[in-house]
């Protein structure tokens, strides 16, 4: 009986000097959640391209350059809607 209490007072003993403190414990704990908190990247943010109710549409682009480029050079705006 002896010897199963001594050897219960060994484990209990060595078990105590292996775990930290409770307060240097808390501590270090704060301190990684803190590092991680302000190392981590912000979040993206995706930013939507609003249309004024005055842009015109594709199709109404279009048929503004086929009516504007008419006899005009074939380059610049006008590439591929003059005839």
């Amino acid at each position: 009986m002896h010897r199963s209490l001594g050897f219960y007072m060994l484990a209990l003993a060595l078990l105590a000097i292996a775990l930290p403190p409770g307060d240097a414990w808390a501590a270090r704990k704060k301190k990684k959640t803190e590092a991680s908190q302000t190392t981590s990247k912000p979040a993206k943010v995706k930013i939507k391209r609003q249309r004024s109710s005055s842009a015109e549409t594709k199709a109404e682009r279009d048929r503004r350059l086929l009516r504007e480029c008419k006899g005009l050079p074939n380059a610049g705006a006008c590439l591929g809607y003059a005839s």
